[in-house]
């Protein structure tokens, strides 16, 4: 795992708004920073610092590259696959050596006679890592199933939604939701399970309520108002007419031919009309005293018998009729989920209506028979049908709760959709368990497997406590400051789970910068070998290790940092120093073209201000030994190249300082360096104007961080920057016009 690029810095102080050029090489296994202060060496290592602490970047927007994946500063927290990175600035000077409580963190190395407990060790952390990785498929099919269970939820909530959900405000499946069935199958999980049964609908009841809450409210129908006649009572008047005779001074003849009987009465009925003595029928006179005896076979007993006949005739016809009146309400007023049911009720009571009309007929049959028989009588028994009164209740029933559900329209409409949802969230009730049930038992399973890990991890750390030592890294610092120092009395003393630093056995204080910068940078490169870190996989990141050294301890420095960082996975090298460039640069150019990167951090201004960019390293000092030829470029350009802001000269004083005395070095042997840069140019016979300007501009605008910051000094001289350069230059060629001929010849 490597760091490619930073491809983004914007408004990431002096980085307004860097991305990285398409020219410019990916980092590689080395990569050396070469650039003066306040270009954004800081900023860069403490980018690379956040990375180390895992600490999202908030200020600005920053990109990193990293194996080829684009990580977003902004997210360092929660990112996976960052590498390792050790980075030696400023901050880790504070948080780890000099801090403000006096103890060193420790460094943990592995102790040598401790071999069997680091292989217990390794062994643990192997099962660790299959119980990690156990783990993390158990999440991963537990993020599915729960993912599986939502879906599940949403799909039957959207099914329920679909089909009870309407234009009316006022209806709560319209917003029915994976909660509200989630809810309902809670409600339902606390019943028995032949009660949740019970709540899972026919295919026709449930297609009943689904038509009942489509339904329109209907008008309300009268109750059936019916009595059956009284067949109990017909059927004794029936009876005891069947049981008379008619007493009279019979004619055999007519009684025992019925048939006989009723014509010759017919015939009776119109001779008396007519008024006739003579037969209708053959025309013959009729004997002497027939029409009389005829008459009292048919007397007024006779006549009035028959009458009695047919009377009770009539009232059965009558009953008979009644049964007709007998009508339900018409089916099409009822609501669709009561037709069912009130049709099978109507048919019932036909059947029983024509059960009833068939007995009456019966009793009217048998009149008629009694009638053409009115001299005998006729044994007849009967089982009397009475019509069930209860059939008329049941529908009754039926009409009153249509009645009730257009009382009560929108009440019944809300019964029907809640029975609906019960009926179709109890029918998926048990694939929902499962779904459930599952996403337990894996929670369950990963809760173990954490237990387990936790219980692994604690294993680790108490074998780790028992072989960690940090008295051996304290040692071999104590060798490492007296070989660099040259002197014994700065030592690092084990103090409880950390170090403390004295000074001939007692606390040090008042240390050197120097000190300082040694022991820091000596502690850094030994922490390198903690077991936390794995160098030959991490980044190292080294910024300006040499402030405040003297030149014979910027070499120690750049020593050590060589031996300890050579197996480094990448390593950064920062710096302003051209003496501590040059030597890391020479170490890098040993190594092969894509194993190295040098990089350029330059300052530039424009209206907005100054901004800092990363550019490939100059070729003058890409190609030349010496920081002299650059300097030289620079002052050359901006000497030559006219006006500008004054943003864009406050660099030049200390350049050309800095250049001026690389110069006089070679060219006034004479002086050591302890002679001011006053003394060497007043010793220079040339132009005392320009040479006062010179020195204006060179020693007293040079010295600080911001020209503003001395109190007096006139910002409109760094205006001057052209002018004063060009005297500079003109100094230099009066001294050696050859030097400065060939020298603008490499660049010009």
């Amino acid at each position: 795992m490597s760091i490619d690029r930073i491809s983004k810095i914007k408004n990431q102080r002096i980085f307004r708004s860097f991305v990285w050029p398409q020219d410019l090489l990916d980092f590689r296994k080395k990569n050396l920073f070469y650039g003066w202060n306040g270009t954004g060496k800081s900023t860069l290592s403490n980018l690379f610092r956040s990375i180390k602490k895992r600490a999202s970047v908030n200020e600005g927007e920053v990109e990193f590259i990293i194996s080829g994946s684009k990580i977003d500063g902004a997210v360092l927290t929660t990112s996976q696959g960052l590498p390792q990175v050790r980075v030696f600035n400023k901050d880790f000077i504070s948080e780890n050596v000099f801090t403000s409580h006096g103890s060193v963190v420790p460094i943990f190395f592995l102790g040598e006679e401790n071999i069997e407990k680091q292989k217990q060790v390794e062994s643990l952390k192997a099962r660790l890592e299959e119980t990690g990785k156990s783990g993390r498929d158990k999440e991963a099919d537990k993020k599915r199933s729960v993912k599986a269970l939502d879906d599940f939820k949403k799909d039957h909530a959207k099914s329920i939604k679909d089909l009870l959900s309407s234009s009316g405000g006022n209806n709560p499946y319209n917003n029915y939701d994976k909660r509200a069935f989630q809810v309902k199958c809670d409600v339902l999980l606390k019943l028995s399970v032949p009660d949740q049964k019970e709540k899972i609908l026919s295919a026709e009841n449930l297609d009943l309520l689904k038509k009942k809450k489509e339904a329109s409210p209907k008008e309300k129908l009268d109750p059936l108002k019916y009595i059956y006649p009284n067949t109990q009572q017909l059927t004794d008047q029936v009876t005891a007419v069947l049981g008379k005779t008619v007493i009279s001074s019979v004619i055999d003849a007519l009684k025992d031919d019925q048939e006989l009987s009723g014509w010759v009465k017919i015939g009776l009925a119109k001779h008396k009309k007519d008024n006739s003595a003579d037969c209708l029928f053959c025309g013959q006179t009729l004997p002497d005293g027939r029409l009389q005896e005829l008459e009292s076979h048919f007397n007024d007993r006779y006549n009035d018998f028959i009458a009695e006949i047919e009377s009770l005739s009539g009232a059965v016809q009558s009953a008979i009729d009644t049964l007709k009146l007998c009508t339900p309400p018409n089916r099409l007023g009822l609501y669709d989920h009561l037709l069912s049911e009130y049709d099978a009720k109507v048919a019932e009571l036909s059947k029983e209506l024509a059960r009833v009309k068939s007995y009456l007929q019966g009793l009217l049959q048998i009149l008629d028979e009694k009638t053409k028989a009115p001299f005998q009588t006729i044994a007849k028994k009967f089982e009397v049908v009475i019509g069930s009164a209860d059939i008329f209740s049941e529908l009754n029933s039926i009409i009153t709760r249509h009645n009730s559900e257009t009382d009560n329209f929108q009440s019944a409409i809300s019964e029907a959709r809640s029975a609906i949802e019960e009926s179709l969230v109890a029918d998926c009730l048990i694939e929902y368990i499962q779904k459930k049930n599952g996403i337990d038992v894996l929670s369950n399973e990963i809760q173990e497997i954490s237990n387990e890990t936790t219980e692994l991890t604690s294993k680790i750390r108490e074998i780790e406590k028992d072989i960690e030592e940090h008295r051996r890294p304290a040692d071999e610092l104590n060798a490492d400051i007296c070989s660099y120092l040259g002197r014994n009395e700065l030592t690092f003393e084990v103090k409880g789970t950390g170090y403390q630093i004295t000074r001939n056995g007692t606390v040090a204080e008042n240390l050197s910068e120097g000190e300082k910068t040694a022991i820091a940078f000596l502690y850094f490169l030994k922490s390198l070998g903690d077991k936390s870190f794995s160098l030959h996989d991490g980044a190292v990141v080294i910024d300006d290790p040499i402030s405040s050294l003297d030149s014979n301890s910027i070499y120690h420095a750049y020593g050590f940092m060589k031996e300890s960082t050579k197996d480094a996975g990448q390593l950064f090298v920062l710096t302003h120093n051209f003496t501590f460039f040059q030597q890391v640069k020479k170490w890098f150019s040993y190594h092969k073209k894509r194993e190295r990167s040098f990089y350029m951090l330059e300052a530039q201004s424009d209206s907005k201000g100054r901004f800092s960019t990363i550019r490939p390293l100059d070729s003058l000092l890409q190609n030349y030994e010496s920081e002299y030829q650059y300097l030289y470029s620079i002052v050359y350009k901006c000497a030559n190249g006219g006006a500008g802001s004054l943003s864009d000269f406050y660099q030049m004083p200390n350049i050309a300082r800095r250049l001026l005395e690389s110069f006089l070095s070679f060219k006034q042997p004479q002086y050591n360096s302890s002679v001011s840069l006053d003394k060497r140019i007043q010793d220079i016979a040339f132009d005392e104007a320009k040479k006062a300007r010179i020195l204006r501009f060179t020693n007293t605008l040079s010295h600080n961080r911001y020209v503003e910051d001395q109190p007096g000094n006139d910002l409109s001289i760094l205006s001057e920057s052209p002018a004063v350069l060009s005297d500079l230059l003109s100094l230099m060629a009066h001294l050696d016009a050859a030097h400065c001929k060939s020298m603008e010849d490499v660049f010009s």
